[in-house]
């Protein structure tokens, strides 16, 4: 049991890494010409507030600890769903998919509303589809990498 469990925790921080390193990359490239620490920082505006934005590195490196983290959360999700759901391992293109698409939603409808971050419009219909695509990759990556790690685990 205990072998089982380390098996899931492991593959839901690798996951979530994979995750969260194809998410973020993705927001590198979406949201140029922004530099990666001004982004890093709206990451971490969430907890900061608009303080984070005149934070410097720091600030940046702690979005980049809170992006990684909350990809981590969402990765134990997905592989707790896994374990009752085995299909989602079997089928990670699909599943990844659509796990992206949800993790879009619960961001952008609950996390970030609730978070410190500074009120922002409502982006261009572009930004949401490159928003989206940026999620798409979270999930695939996360998928795939969670699919790899437990198919022998979770039958």
């Amino acid at each position: 049991m205990t072998s089982r469990l380390g098996a899931l925790a492991r593959a839901a921080v690798l996951a979530g890494l994979a995750g969260g390193a194809a998410d973020i990359l993705t927001a590198f490239v979406i949201y140029r010409p922004a530099t990666p620490v001004v982004i890093l920082q709206a990451v971490g505006s969430g907890v900061l507030g608009a303080e984070a934005f005149s934070g410097g590195v720091g600030a940046a490196a702690f979005g980049l600890a809170a992006h990684f983290l909350i990809a981590i959360i969402f990765a134990a999700i997905f592989v707790a769903a896994a374990v009752q759901a085995p299909v989602a391992l079997r089928r990670p293109v699909l599943s990844g998919l659509l796990f992206g698409v949800v993790v879009y939603g619960v961001m952008n409808a609950i996390v970030v509303p609730l978070s410190m971050s500074p009120e922002r419009p409502t982006p261009p219909d572009h930004m949401i589809g490159l928003g989206l695509m940026a999620h798409a990759f979270f999930g695939l990556a996360l998928s795939f990498v969670a699919a790899r790690m437990l198919r022998r685990t979770v039958s």
